[in-house]
C-alpha cells in the first residue's frame, strides 16, 4: 500500500517541478509559483492526509469487522465442539443404558462363573460411566467438556414433570447396583431388577433419553444459526466497508482487498481442514447428485479417494440399486430445505469398496447463493450407526432368545410344583395316636413349606414341619432333599427327633446353597405310653393344648437351622400328652403375614385366635387360621408360604412290638444286647443294620454269631475288651456316619512307619508279601532294640493275612454284572489302574493296621455274614470269596472293619494291638459298612 500511496503522490509532485523556478532565481520572480507550489504541497498533503486517514478509518473498521467475524467463527466452532460433546455424551447415555440391559440380561443367565465375572466387570464398568456422565450433563464437567448450566427446557426435560429425566436415569443406576449386588450373593437366581431394567432399557427411559438427544441437538442448531446471523450481518457489514473504500481508496483498498482474500483462503485452508478432520461422513452434492466434495473421513469409511469419486453420480456409486432409483431417496438428499427448518435425517446403506454395506444416518442441509437463492450445494452429513444397529439387532434376539428361556422355565418351574405337590403326603393326618390336618399354601408356584409325617411299628407317629428360606425354584429343591432324606428315615423305621434332624443336616449341606438353609420341626409320639419328643432345629415354637388344664402351652425347644454347620448335635425335649390334648404345628409365613398397614399377623393374633378356636377340631381349627391370615392380609394370597397342621391324640395304642435295645447316643443308632437279639429272634425289618450295633461279653460270642448273622447284625463289638476302649468307643459306634476316606489312616492317623504296594499285575503278589516280610523284619528289630519286642505270632499272622487278603483282590472282587467271578483263581493277568488294588500297612508304636482296598466296591454284607455263620456253626467251608479267610481274619485279628461304597470302592482293615499277643480264642470285634440299603440281610438279592 506504501507504494500505491507514493504512486497516488508522484503526479502533483512531478507537475510542480515542471514550473519550478531555481532556486537562484529572484524572490520576486518565484512569487506565484511558491505560492502555487506551496497550495500543491498543501493539497498533496491534504489528499495524503486523507487517504491515510481513509486508510487508517478503513484499515480499522475492516480490522474491527475481521476481529467480529474471528470472533463469531470462534464462536461457531466453539457451540460445535461443545454441541458436538453434549450430544455426542448424551446420545451415548442411550447406547449404555442399552448395553447395561444387554449385560443385566447375559450376567443373570450366565453358568459358568468365569463368565460371570467377565460380566460383572464389564456391566459394572457401563454404570460407572453412565453415571459420571449423568452427572456431567446435569452438573457440568470441566473434564468432560460440559457445560454448568442447563437451557430451561433442559432442565424442565431433567428435573421436570412428567419426564424427570434425572429420577429416571438414578432409579435404572440403582436396579443395576442391585442386581449387581443379587447377582454376586445369589448367582443363578432370578434378581427382581431385571424386569426394571429391560422396561426402562426400551420403554420410558429410552424415549426420554432420546428427546434429551433432540433438545441437544436443537439447541447447538439454534447457537448455530444464531452465529450464523451474526456472521452474516458482520459479512453484509465488510461488504458495505469495501464499497465505500473502494469510492473514497480505490488504490489503497486494493492492496487491502489482496490481503483480505489471503486470509479468506487462509481461513478456507482452516474450513477444509476442520472439515478433514471431522469424525463424521460430510459429501458435498451438486443439484444434478455429483459429488463435489468428500472428506477424508468419508473416504476412510468408503475405501474410495476422493478424486476416484469425484463427479460421480452419488446414489449409483453408494447406495443399493434399488435405493439409488428411488426418487424418494433423492429427494430426501437433494429437495429444498427451506431456512431455518430442522435438516432431515435419513437412514440408508453404504456399499463400501470392499463391498460392506454400511447403516450411515444422514443429516442433509442445502447451500444456497445468499442474494439470488440458488442452490449451490447439497450437504450431506452422515454418522457410522452400524456398530449401534448391530447391538440393538443383538440386544433385541438376546431379549428374544430370554422371553423363550423365560417360558421354558416357568414351564419347567409349573412342572416342578406339580411335582412338589405330589410329594406331600395327604394333608388328612391318621398316625397311630392321632388325628389331624394339615394344610399348605405356596406364594410362588414351588414353594419353601414342607411338612410330612409317618408311622413306625403301629406305635409311634412322626411328624414333621419345616420352612426353607427364600422361595422359588432353589427352595423347592431343598424341599425335595428333605423328602427325600425323610422317605429314607421312614424305611429305617427311625422315631428319634434329634437323629431326624441329624440325618436332613447331613442330607441338606450337601443340597443346599452357601446362603441357604431350612428351618425344621420334628415330632415322635409313642402311643403306648403318651410321650412326646420334641426336637427343634430353628424353627418356630409349636403350641400344644392341654385339656385338662384348658390352655395352650408353647413347646420352647431351640437348635441350629438344618443345612448351616457339620454336626449340630440337636437334642430332644419330652413330656407326655393325654388323650383329648392337640398340637398345633405352623410356618412362619401366619405370623409374618402383613395387612394393608404392613402390620403383622404375629404371635399374639394367632393365639387370641387358638384360644377363640378352643373347641374346635384339628380341620376347623387349621381352616379358620388360614381364613384369619387371609382376612388380616386383606386379599386370598400372601407373601410367604403358609402352612399349619393340627394333630390330636385320640387315645393310646396297646401291643405294639418294643425293639429290643437303647439309643446309644442322640445319633441315630441303636446299641442292642446280642444276647437278647438272639433271644427275640432278630430284629424287626424297617430296622437298618447299618446303625444297629450288637454288643457282649467277652467269651459269649461265638454261640450267638450265627443267630447274629441270621438276623443281618453286621456290626458286633464286646464291650470289655480294652483294645477296643483305647481305639474309642464313640469313634467305633460313629463309624457308620462316615463314608469316603482311608479307614487305616483315621485309626492310625500319626504312624512312625509305614508301608504302600499298589499292584499292577497278579505276578506282584509274591514281590508283595516278600517286601511285606521285610518291612515287618525291620519292625521286629526296632522293637527289640527299643526293648518292646513284637508279640510272639504277629509278624507271621499278619503275612498270612496279607496273603489272604491279596488273593481276595486279584481273584474274589472283580465280578461281572450277573455277579460271576471275572478271573479264575491262579489266573495270570494284568491288575488294570482303575481296579485301584492296593495293600498298606503302619504303625505307631501303640497298634499296628494292615489294609487292602480296590474300586470295585463288589464285597456285600449278606456274603460276609453267610461266612462267618457257615464257619461260625461249623457247618463247613463254602467255595467261593473269603471262605474261611474272613472267619480268620476276624479270629486272628484284635479289630476287623470292612467300609464297601458299592460299586467304587471297598477297604478291608485289620489292627492289632502291640501290646498284648494275638489269641485266636478270644472275641474281637467286627463292623462291616455298607453305604447302600441293598445287601441287608443273608437273603437278599445282592447275596
Amino acid at each position: 500500500m506504501a507504494a500505491l500511496l507514493s504512486d497516488a503522490a508522484t503526479l502533483p509532485l512531478n507537475a510542480t517541478d515542471r514550473s519550478t523556478p531555481s532556486p537562484g532565481a529572484p524572490a520576486s520572480s518565484r512569487r506565484p509559483d511558491d505560492a502555487a507550489s506551496s497550495l500543491a504541497d498543501r493539497d498533496v498533503s491534504q489528499l495524503t492526509r486523507g487517504v491515510w486517514l481513509r486508510s487508517i478509518t478503513g484499515l480499522l473498521l475492516i480490522a474491527l469487522l475481521a476481529t467480529a467475524t474471528f470472533l463469531i467463527l470462534h464462536d461457531v466452532l466453539s457451540i460445535n465442539r461443545s454441541a458436538a460433546t453434549v450430544v455426542n455424551i448424551s446420545g451415548r447415555q442411550r447406547m449404555l443404558s442399552q448395553r447395561a440391559a444387554l449385560f443385566a440380561t447375559r450376567l443373570v443367565v450366565a453358568r459358568d462363573a468365569e463368565e460371570r465375572a467377565a460380566l460383572r466387570r464389564e456391566l459394572d464398568r457401563v454404570t460407572r460411566l453412565m453415571q459420571s456422565s449423568h452427572e456431567g450433563l446435569t452438573r457440568g464437567s470441566a473434564a468432560l467438556g460440559l457445560p454448568a448450566t442447563l437451557s430451561p427446557a433442559l432442565q424442565a426435560l431433567y428435573f421436570g414433570s412428567p419426564a424427570q429425566l434425572d429420577r429416571q436415569v438414578r432409579d435404572y443406576l440403582d436396579h443395576l447396583h442391585g442386581l449387581m449386588r443379587h447377582v454376586d450373593q445369589q448367582p443363578g437366581t432370578l434378581p427382581p431388577q431385571l424386569q426394571a431394567i429391560t422396561a426402562a432399557a426400551s420403554g420410558v427411559l429410552l424415549k426420554t433419553l432420546d428427546d434429551a438427544v433432540v433438545q441437544y441437538e436443537q439447541e447447538s442448531a439454534a447457537e448455530v444459526a444464531r452465529a450464523i446471523r451474526y456472521e452474516q450481518i458482520v459479512y453484509g457489514g465488510t461488504l458495505l466497508a469495501l464499497l465505500l473504500e473502494a469510492a473514497l481508496i480505490y488504490r489503497p483498498l486494493v492492496a487491502r482487498v489482496r490481503r483480505a482474500t489471503e486470509r479468506l483462503l487462509r481461513q478456507q485452508q482452516f474450513s477444509d481442514q476442520v472439515i478433514d478432520t471431522s469424525q463424521a461422513l460430510i459429501i458435498g452434492l451438486e443439484p444434478s447428485g455429483r459429488i463435489a466434495l468428500f472428506n477424508q473421513h468419508s473416504q476412510q469409511v468408503s475405501g474410495r479417494s476422493e478424486a476416484e469419486v469425484r463427479g460421480q453420480d452419488f446414489f449409483s456409486t453408494f447406495l443399493p440399486p434399488q435405493l439409488a432409483a428411488d426418487a424418494v431417496v433423492r429427494r430426501q438428499f437433494l429437495g429444498r430445505v427451506e431456512p431455518g427448518a430442522q435438516a432431515p435425517r435419513t437412514e440408508t446403506p453404504l456399499l463400501t469398496h470392499d463391498g460392506r454395506h454400511l447403516t450411515i444416518e444422514w443429516s442433509n442441509t442445502e447451500l444456497r447463493d445468499p442474494l439470488s437463492g440458488r442452490t449451490l450445494l447439497h450437504l450431506a452429513t452422515g454418522v457410522d450407526i452400524t456398530a449401534r444397529k448391530q447391538a440393538q439387532q443383538a440386544l433385541q434376539q438376546a431379549l428374544q432368545r430370554t422371553e423363550a428361556l423365560g417360558a421354558r422355565l416357568r414351564q419347567e418351574v409349573a412342572h416342578a410344583a406339580q411335582l412338589q405337590r405330589a410329594m406331600l403326603p395327604p394333608p388328612e393326618i391318621t398316625l397311630p395316636g392321632l388325628q389331624g390336618l394339615a394344610r399348605l399354601t405356596t406364594s410362588t408356584e414351588v414353594g419353601g413349606d414342607y411338612y410330612d409325617h409317618y408311622a413306625v411299628d403301629g406305635r409311634h407317629a412322626v411328624f414333621l414341619i419345616g420352612d426353607v428360606s427364600g422361595h422359588g425354584v432353589a427352595s423347592g429343591t431343598l424341599v425335595s432333599a428333605a423328602k427325600m432324606a425323610v422317605h429314607q428315615l421312614a424305611n429305617q423305621g427311625e422315631t428319634d427327633p434329634a437323629a431326624i434332624l441329624e440325618h436332613l443336616n447331613e442330607a441338606l449341606l450337601t443340597a443346599s446353597h452357601d446362603s441357604m438353609f431350612m428351618t425344621l420341626l420334628a415330632c415322635s409320639l409313642d402311643a403306648r405310653t403318651g410321650r412326646l419328643r420334641v426336637a427343634n432345629a430353628g424353627h418356630v415354637f409349636p403350641y400344644v393344648w392341654i385339656e385338662a388344664d384348658q390352655g395352650w402351652g408353647m413347646v420352647e425347644a431351640e437348635g441350629l437351622p438344618l443345612g448351616r454347620v457339620q454336626q449340630p448335635a440337636y437334642a430332644a425335649i419330652a413330656f407326655d400328652i393325654a388323650p383329648g390334648d392337640r398340637l398345633f404345628l405352623y410356618t412362619d409365613g401366619v405370623i409374618e403375614q402383613e395387612d394393608r398397614q404392613r402390620q403383622p399377623f404375629g404371635s399374639e393374633g394367632l393365639e387370641a385366635l387358638l384360644y377363640r378356636q378352643a373347641s374346635a377340631d384339628p380341620a376347623t381349627l387349621v381352616e379358620q387360621v388360614f381364613s384369619a391370615v387371609q382376612r388380616h392380609a386383606g386379599r386370598p394370597h400372601f407373601d410367604d408360604d403358609v402352612t399349619a397342621l393340627c394333630l390330636a391324640h385320640t387315645g393310646r395304642v396297646e401291643g405294639a412290638p418294643v425293639l429290643p435295645g437303647r439309643l446309644a447316643s442322640a445319633r441315630d443308632l441303636l446299641q442292642v444286647e446280642a444276647a437278647a437279639v438272639a433271644e427275640a429272634g432278630g430284629l424287626p425289618a424297617p430296622v437298618a443294620r447299618q446303625r444297629v450295633v450288637a454288643t457282649h461279653a467277652s467269651g459269649t460270642l461265638l454261640p450267638l454269631l450265627p443267630a447274629l448273622c441270621a438276623a443281618g447284625i453286621r456290626r458286633v463289638l464286646p464291650d470289655d475288651q480294652p483294645f477296643l476302649r483305647a481305639l474309642g468307643w464313640q469313634a467305633l459306634l460313629a463309624q457308620h456316619t462316615l463314608d469316603d476316606g482311608d479307614d487305616l489312616a483315621r485309626w492310625i492317623p500319626a504312624p512312625r512307619q509305614s508301608g504302600d504296594w499298589p499292584l499292577g499285575h497278579s505276578d506282584d503278589k509274591a514281590t508283595t508279601l516278600t517286601a511285606l516280610g521285610d518291612w515287618l523284619a525291620g519292625l521286629a528289630l526296632t522293637a527289640e532294640a527299643a526293648g518292646r519286642p513284637l508279640p510272639e505270632g504277629l509278624a507271621d499272622i499278619v503275612r498270612l493275612m496279607a496273603d489272604e487278603l491279596i488273593e481276595n483282590g486279584l481273584y474274589g472282587a472283580p465280578l461281572d454284572a450277573t455277579g460271576q467271578k471275572r478271573h479264575a483263581k491262579g489266573t495270570v493277568r494284568e491288575v488294570a489302574a482303575h481296579e485301584g488294588l492296593r495293600l498298606q500297612i503302619r504303625h505307631d508304636g501303640q497298634r499296628l493296621g494292615l489294609s487292602m482296598s480296590d474300586h470295585w466296591g463288589t464285597f456285600t454284607p449278606a456274603v460276609f455274614l453267610r461266612r462267618l455263620a457257615l464257619n461260625a456253626g461249623q457247618q463247613g467251608l463254602e467255595a467261593g470269596i473269603g471262605g474261611a479267610g474272613l472267619y480268620l481274619m476276624w479270629r486272628m485279628s484284635d479289630y476287623l472293619q470292612i467300609r464297601v461304597q458299592p460299586q467304587r470302592r471297598s477297604q478291608i482293615t485289620l489292627l492289632w494291638s502291640l501290646q498284648q499277643a494275638p489269641d485266636p480264642e478270644r472275641d474281637s470285634g467286627f463292623q462291616f459298612l455298607y453305604h447302600h440299603e441293598l445287601g441287608e440281610l443273608p437273603d437278599s438279592a445282592s447275596a
